[in-house]
């Protein structure tokens, strides 16, 4: 797709070239609506892990300033009609406006902040890796009593799971359902398509960064794992994982449940350094991936505007960056919105569905794809063919695109059968769904007639076109 349409935007570009306009900026309008709101997300679960941060970042300087300031951020109140914490708030909104200031700068100085922030955390996940390969697990049933100041905590999270009816070991139909997840969580690494247009050999470069991505996930998240497994026990990180949000657990240890392997591993800590990585991993992490987000959302705002689907004035460029600043400002002040109003107003209905509304977006694609040697074969001819590579007579393109549609109607199916597990249906949800993705067609007519009763240009011919960036 990045060599056949190697233009910015993402499933809206593909969509409006290969199959129609009006389709294209369905895909467009709810792209940029739904990333802006994961902008608000990944800020949020940025935030929820300051007080952790902290908590390490006053363990390795001996500092019970960090430790109050820690408890003081993470303290709550009542927001209109939701319990909320206003310091995470604050914190969730502050590292919006840093990313948005950040996000000014080429794409090129963007993606080396990245880098950085993503080899901080892989050096953090290797220390974590050698503190769990260098202790045994009565190394860290120890450590954890002493860090809770109960000697029997660990037997007493697993106790507590069981007294709740928790199921705990290895279930193969549980395991298949986390496929979704990890398709979901993959395609994160995948949206470096919608910045294609500004890449140099979008094709090759796009394939060698999802292999070496890939690769680098396998290697980190499967060994760390294993090593959880082995030190920790499955028991223990499924028990936490399902009661440490209760009343009970937090009368058992304070270590925070959502910390994850990153918490065991700053227990087992005797070190300020590797407290320090600990402490400091999801929050680089979640700058680095807002910054990916911010990237991507302003992409396909630029892309509609650049069509005349949002005014104009959105696809301004930077002379001096090469950024569009107007909608980096436009994406950080609607998912500041989506903060503010998830902090006072009960809007968790609205975004129960948002695993399915991307995986819809991955369907969509997938389509594209299929459709491309049918409606645009020009678009993949070499030079000197006129036919499409072809396997059995089949598209190349077809083929792959079929094969993609598969595992993201799976990832559909499976999404709708179990709400119980990645967010119940509710009107409010299914609307709110329905709104966002039915907004880009009316956009589209709108558009549509006012340019042709202002400058008799039909849209729908002219974004046939592929210009350049």
């Amino acid at each position: 797709m990045l060599r056949a349409i190697p233009r910015a935007g993402g499933e809206y570009i593909y969509m409006s070239r290969i199959i129609s306009p009006a389709v294209g900026t369905m895909i467009g309008i709810a792209t940029a609506v739904g990333f802006s709101y994961t902008l608000s997300a990944n800020a949020n679960f940025a935030a929820n892990y300051v007080p952790f941060a902290l908590n390490s970042l006053g363990a390795a300087f001996n500092s019970s300033a960090l430790m109050s300031a820690a408890t003081s951020i993470s303290g709550t109140t009542t927001c209109v009609t939701v319990t909320c914490s206003p310091g995470l708030v604050i914190c969730a909104v502050g590292m919006l406006v840093i990313v948005g200031l950040a996000s000014v700068f080429s794409l090129r100085r963007i993606a080396q902040v990245i880098l950085a922030l993503v080899i901080f955390q892989v050096v953090a996940f290797v220390v974590l890796g050698f503190l769990l390969a260098t202790h045994s697990h009565q190394d860290f049933v120890n450590a954890l009593g002493s860090y809770s100041g109960k000697s029997t905590a660990y037997n007493d999270v697993i106790a507590l799971a069981q007294k709740n009816g928790i199921p705990l070991g290895v279930d193969i139909g549980a395991s298949l359902l986390v496929v979704p997840f990890m398709v979901l969580n993959y395609n994160g690494v995948l949206y470096s398509y919608y910045v294609g247009g500004e890449l140099k050999r979008p094709g090759s470069t796009y394939i060698w960064a999802s292999i070496i991505s890939l690769g680098l996930l396998i290697v980190v998240w499967v060994g760390v794992w294993l090593l959880m497994r082995n030190t920790i026990g499955l028991d223990f990180m499924q028990a936490q994982a399902q009661v440490g949000g209760t009343s009970d657990y937090s009368g058992i240890t304070n270590l925070q449940a959502n910390a994850g392997g990153l918490g065991y591993g700053l227990v087992l800590s005797g070190d300020p350094i590797s407290k320090i990585l600990i402490g400091l991993a999801v929050p680089a992490a979640e700058i680095a991936v807002d910054l990916a987000f911010v990237a991507v959302v302003t992409r396909v705002i630029f892309a509609l505007a650049f069509d005349r689907m949002l005014p104009i004035g959105l696809a301004k460029i930077s002379e001096r960056n090469a950024s569009p600043v107007n909608a980096i400002i436009l994406a950080v002040i609607v998912a500041i919105g989506f903060t503010i109003a998830g902090s006072i107003l009960n809007i968790a209905n609205i975004s129960a569905n948002l695993a399915l509304f991307f995986a819809l977006v991955l369907l969509c694609g997938s389509l594209a794809a299929i459709a491309l040697p049918f409606r645009r074969p020009e678009l993949i001819y070499k030079p000197g063919t006129t036919d499409v590579d072809r396997i059995a007579g089949i598209p190349t393109a077809a083929i792959w695109g079929g094969a993609s549609t598969v595992l993201a109607l799976f990832t559909v199916g499976v999404i709708i059968a179990k709400p119980n597990v990645f967010g119940a249906f509710s009107i409010a949800s299914i609307g709110s769904l329905i709104v966002i993705f039915f907004s880009g067609p009316i956009i589209y007519v709108i558009a549509r007639r006012m340019r042709l009763s202002s400058s008799s240009i039909d849209i729908r011919l002219a974004m046939r076109e592929l210009p350049p960036e």
